[in-house]
């Protein structure tokens, strides 16, 4: 039996490998391999969460009143308009554990928790990615690892933290 806490290690392994294969088949310096990354982290990251399943609590997770305006501003909201308009959020739905019932609010904002918390984690690990990239002099490659970033994890953690907002407006906090 394979302890608990070397699980998320091996996936990372598998990871790692997988990302490596991916470079010899697209090359390690263009923008297939940077979403290609992007992809296997994210299944990572589900991974991580249903093995750990941390708390996720505290103030850190309380989202300010000036953040929503802000998101806003930055274009959280188109972005969120986007991912519906592509069918990500119909895809996302039944993970979510939002039947559109008060009572199912609470799963809600743990959902929004998530999501959060997985694609911080993997906006820090593709910036270091970036910066290994830059330091073994391989720009492109540490470009297009920032450059997919962005859309990839700042704008969904300003989106789920806007919906947090909104949830922490009717009343559900952690």
């Amino acid at each position: 039996m394979i302890p608990l806490w070397t699980k998320p290690g091996l996936a990372a392994l598998l990871v790692t490998l997988a990302a490596w294969g991916l470079g010899h088949v697209t090359g390690f310096h263009g923008l297939s391999f940077a979403l290609g990354v992007q992809v296997l982290l994210m299944w990572w990251a589900l991974y991580l969460l249903a093995v750990t399943k941390p708390a996720l609590r505290g103030g850190f997770f309380t989202v300010e009143s000036w953040e929503a305006p802000l998101y806003r501003r930055l274009g959280a909201s188109a972005f969120d308009t986007l991912l519906r308009l592509v069918g990500w959020e119909r895809l996302r739905r039944g993970a979510r554990g939002f039947s559109g019932t008060r009572a199912s609010l609470a799963r809600l904002d743990r959902a929004t928790r998530e999501a959060e918390y997985s694609h911080l984690l993997l906006a820090l690990i593709c910036l270091g990615l970036a910066v290994g990239a830059f330091l073994l002099r391989a720009a492109d490659a540490g470009g297009w690892l920032l450059l997919t970033a962005v859309p990839v994890h700042l704008y969904p953690v300003m989106v789920q933290r806007s919906l947090r907002w909104r949830l922490q407006q009717l009343g559900v906090r952690d």
